[in-house]
């Protein structure tokens, strides 16, 4: 694969999850249980190894995403936002209860954002 191909791998990513996110926090009785809020993790943690791994070859990657019904081109550092961005919504919509230390979950993206 190439670097674009794995950059738009992540992109996908956390457009899955930001609409899963969307979903979830505009219907207040969807609760998320601990299976999908492990899945986001896993996504997200996925995306944010793609990115961390482009980051070191240089920022002139990017490639095209749909959002809004337009399109958007999205580079390595709009990508890094993006995983910090879904990051505070998963925390939002699936609690932020515990500290990192205190929760697995927490732990895996206190770990990730030191990739």
């Amino acid at each position: 694969m190439n670097d674009e191909t794995d950059l738009c791998k992540a992109i996908a990513y956390l457009h899955d999850l930001d609409a899963e996110l969307e979903e979830r926090s505009a219907v207040r009785a969807m609760r998320v249980n601990s299976a999908a809020r492990d899945d986001m993790l896993y996504q997200l943690d996925h995306a944010r190894k793609i990115v961390a791994a482009l980051e070191p070859q240089g920022s002139n990657i990017s490639c095209l995403s749909y959002h809004n019904g337009g399109e958007v081109l999205i580079d390595l550092h709009k990508a890094r936002t993006w995983c910090h961005l879904v990051e505070g919504k998963i925390l939002r919509v699936c609690g932020a209860a515990g500290t990192a230390k205190d929760d697995p979950d927490r732990k895996i993206l206190h770990l990730a954002r030191q990739i």
